[in-house]
């Protein structure tokens, strides 16, 4: 991939050399005019040119180098201060002569063995590095070795911003749209020359003769200019750091490499853990001057937390909190300065992302930063699609920024959600937005966002730690918090009216997070390489089965693509009891949903809030029964090791009582008659204010829905069908299929549970020879699984297993012998039988269809 980048980036170098062919000018001539920035380089520049000098002692070095975008596009997918992750965040990049040129290259870093051993030279024959330019040597000083190069190739499209654009604009779906560098627009922005790094910023125009409307925020569309920030840091010496093998059962971000040093393996691969070089310097931020006042004694307060962890093992300042100094000689972009910094982008619901460069050839961590989104930490209206939306659905296959930005909208909705809760219980008044509330929230994410500067990853198993009744006390919430670290995505801890609670938020480190601090900084006496450490680490990461330590990663909730299989292992689900959490948090909705004609009806207000409320209460109603499907084909699984503590077998089954009662929660909020029931006066009021739109308009200034009403039906058929589609996807069907063959009779959910469960949710009245029960949202449900049994029976998808056919058959049989049963009641009108018609049609027609049936493939030759 990075070959692929470079060819075009070279030969762009080489035609900006075009016009110092020849021999180098001499140095002192050459830059006898320009204008000199002295620092880890020599940046020299006149007019639109810029050139970089390197000292003799710079060639062949490594230095390491990253680049982002110091301009976005408001929340499109690119994020000012962030690097992107389809290139690595950070990369060695090294300067070395040949004849009059300098060739810029990225050596791979991902191979290692000795020096100078076969293997070593194996691995430089076989993964060559990537070459980014061949650029010209325009001046140079013989005596003192130094010489001057154009920096031109900068401006090429290193970042592949074209591609960027085109997969978060969805440019392929609109002929015409795509963007691509305008090489006659782009130029060099500032650039700046420290002592540990430089900055070349390069103002690149990307154009559309034809631009998509999701950049209609901009204010020309058709040419957006991107700037992109390169910077190029002293690389920390080698030998001066210890890495520290990582382990499964702890998370830390890792720094893979293939090593080629022994063929008496197991795998090749080895794995440091990413982290900060205490042994150097503590880490110290600067929040910037662009953070509200009113939040920095918040945000100061979080980022401190973590020193109560390194307390612990010997380094009680390990951080360290300034404010961005007012002296105009400070400046963020050096290197030795980790900072907090304030976005405001025009169609974010709260956004907030660590930043983090580490040297791809120990993993020690050289830079931080925190960026966080100005609607974090605002309560607007949100229309009712912003928020019905899953939570806990976010890929685990999606790039780390994805993951975050889903972080960060799901604490705000949530937060959203327990404020209207207070509201409707009467302890907060409508339209108030407790000061404390809004820190608190602040607070959790601040720490999150820190906590990856040290390298942790997402726990996802946290919130499995601690009780209902713990985490209703605040004298306990106040100590541990309310889940095992703060790593994980931790929803707002709200109970019904006259239930304790706790803190609202995760305001403390939890037990995982000084446990995991300890595994990756504290010293190992005697020890002097990453081998001898490893019989300690081991035994520090044995405590898993403890649930206060346990950990699991995004991996782990890798629910879209049927990978995870573990319900304990969610996001935005609280204690040892997701289902009975769930019950609580249902319980709160009915309660908003109730209240809202009385809360939010006064004299003179519009109907906006009506619907936000009712938009606010969805919340559990789609993060609970995603939940819910999650039990369904589940198993326990065990990070332990070996001979762990405590330790439990890998696998472990899901009960079929626990999973019975998952899939009664599903019954009673999704698929059951009595779901979905919502006043008829109430969906009357939930309409939205009407505006102007003679004029041209971005969308953040006003972009109103296709009705005015909230269509309850679309929402509940998009909800169910997600939920059966989940439910009755092959790898799921499989898993089922294969629970007998793992655990005694009875002792788990069967196929044929799911297929008679689902019939009884969906069919179950017709059994009773009932029609007349069912509104236009069960009659949609039924319509909906009919078909799904069709296609299980007739066009399964590839993988679907031959006894999910088989039931699917013998659920249709069963479906048109009910309706028949059904459509002999009194007294129903003609859009009910027309529904039982329909259905029996559909049963039928499927039963009496004439298939072809292939045989089976006759097995593959054995080698």
């Amino acid at each position: 991939m990075f070959a692929a980048l470079a060819l075009p980036v070279a030969a762009r170098a080489q035609a900006a050399g075009s016009s110092a062919a020849g021999s180098p000018a001499a140095y002192a001539t050459f830059t006898k005019d320009l204008t000199a920035q002295h620092g880890l380089f020599t940046i020299w520049r006149k007019g639109d040119k810029l050139y970089l000098e390197l000292t003799k002692d710079q060639l062949d070095t490594d230095f390491i180098e990253t680049a982002v975008p110091s301009s976005g596009l408001g929340g499109f997918g690119i994020t000012p201060g962030l690097p992107y992750l389809q290139l690595p965040s950070a990369r060695i990049v090294r300067f070395s002569r040949t004849g009059d040129k300098i060739a810029v290259t990225w050596p791979n870093t991902s191979f290692i063995a000795p020096d100078g051993t076969p293997a070593a030279r194996a691995i430089a024959q076989t993964f060559a590095p990537s070459v980014v330019a061949a650029a010209p040597v325009v001046a140079a000083d013989a005596s003192s070795g130094r010489i001057v190069i154009d920096a031109a190739f900068f401006l090429g499209d290193l970042l592949d911003v074209t591609n960027n654009l085109r997969q978060n604009l969805g440019t392929d779906k609109m002929p015409g749209t795509a963007y691509r560098l305008d090489d006659t627009r782009t130029y060099f922005g500032p650039s700046k020359a420290f002592p540990e790094n430089v900055i070349v910023e390069a103002d690149q125009t990307f154009t559309s003769t034809q631009p998509p409307d999701a950049v209609d925020n901009v204010t020309d569309a058709r040419a957006i200019q991107l700037d992109v920030k390169y910077n190029i840091a002293t690389a920390p010496p080698l030998g001066s750091y210890m890495p520290r093998l990582a382990d499964d059962r702890i998370g830390y971000y890792p720094n893979i490499q293939l090593q080629f040093g022994t063929d008496l393996v197991r795998e090749r691969q080895v794995r440091m853990i990413a982290r900060w070089n205490l042994a150097r310097h503590p880490m110290v931020y600067y929040i910037s001057n662009t953070v509200p006042v009113q939040y920095r004694d918040t945000i100061r307060s979080a980022l401190l937390e973590w020193n109560k962890a390194f307390a612990k093992i010997g380094y009680p300042q390990a951080v360290i909190v300034k404010d961005q100094p007012d002296d105009p000689a400070w400046d963020p972009d050096d290197i030795r300065y980790s900072t907090v910094r304030w976005l405001t982008q025009s169609n974010r619901g709260g956004y907030a992302q660590a930043g983090l460069v580490f040297d791809p050839r120990t993993g020690e961590m050289i830079h931080t930063s925190v960026v966080i989104d100005a609607n974090l930490v605002t309560f607007p209206y949100l229309e009712y699609e912003d928020m019905a939306k899953p939570l806990g659905e976010a890929g685990a296959r999606s790039g780390f920024a994805a993951r975050e930005a889903a972080f960060a909208a799901g604490a705000h909705q949530s937060a959203m959600f327990g404020l209207s809760a207070l509201q409707a219980a009467g302890d907060v008044a409508p339209g108030d937005v407790p000061q404390q509330y809004v820190n608190g929230l602040l607070r959790w994410v601040v720490m999150h966002e820190s906590g990856h500067n040290w390298g942790l990853q997402h726990n996802f198993i946290a919130s499995e730690a601690y009780t209902a009744k713990q985490i209703q006390s605040k004298a306990f919430t106040d100590q541990y918090g309310l889940a095992n670290s703060v790593m994980e995505y931790i929803p707002t801890n709200i109970w019904p009216k006259g239930v304790s609670t706790g803190e609202y938020f995760q305001t403390v480190l939890g037990p995982y997070d000084y446990y995991a601090i300890h595994y990756g900084y504290a010293s190992i006496p005697g020890a002097t390489t990453p081998e001898a450490e490893r019989s300690t680490l081991r035994s520090w990461a044995s405590a898993w089965s403890d649930p206060r330590y346990r950990f699991a990663m995004d991996e782990d909730v890798d629910w879209g693509t049927g990978h995870a299989i573990d319900p304990r292992i969610d996001q935005f689900d609280l204690t040892d009891d997701n289902i009975g959490w769930c019950q609580a948090q249902l319980k709160i909705s009915d309660t908003i949903v109730r209240g809202i004609q009385r809360r939010y009806t006064q004299s003179g207000e519009t109907h906006d809030a009506l619907r936000q409320a009712f938009g606010v209460a969805l919340t559990p109603v789609f993060g609970c029964t995603a939940f819910a499907w999650h039990y369904v084909g589940g198993e326990e699984l065990s990070r332990s090791h070996i001979g762990d503590p405590s330790a439990v077998p890998p696998l472990v089954p899901v009960s079929r009582t626990q999973s019975k009662r998952a899939f009664d929660l599903l019954d009673a909020h999704l698929f059951g008659t009595a779901a979905w029931n919502v006043s008829p006066s109430l969906m009357r009021q939930m309409v939205y204010t009407e505006w102007v739109t003679d004029l041209p308009q971005p969308k953040w200034a006003y972009d109103p829905p296709v009705r005015h009403d909230i269509p309850l039906t679309t929402i509940a058929m998009k909800l169910q069908r997600q939920t059966i589609d989940a439910m009755f996807a092959p790898v799921l069907l499989q898993r089922l299929d294969d629970l007998p063959l793992k655990y005694s009779r009875d002792s788990t959910m069967t196929l044929a549970d799911l297929f008679a469960w689902m019939q009884a949710s969906a069919f179950g009245e017709l059994r009773q020879g009932k029609a007349a029960s069912a509104n236009e949202i069960h009659r949609n449900l039924q319509q909906m699984y009919a078909r799904t049994l069709v296609k299980l029976m007739l066009s399964p998808d590839p993988g679907t297993p031959y006894d999910a056919q088989s039931l699917a058959r013998a659920e249709l049989k069963a479906l048109s012998h009910d309706v028949s049963l059904a459509s002999a009641s009194r007294g129903l009108d003609a859009m009910e039988q027309a529904h039982l018609a329909a259905l029996k049609d559909i049963a039928d027609r499927a039963l009496s269809a004439k298939t072809v049936i292939a045989a089976p493939a006759p097995p593959a030759a054995t080698p």
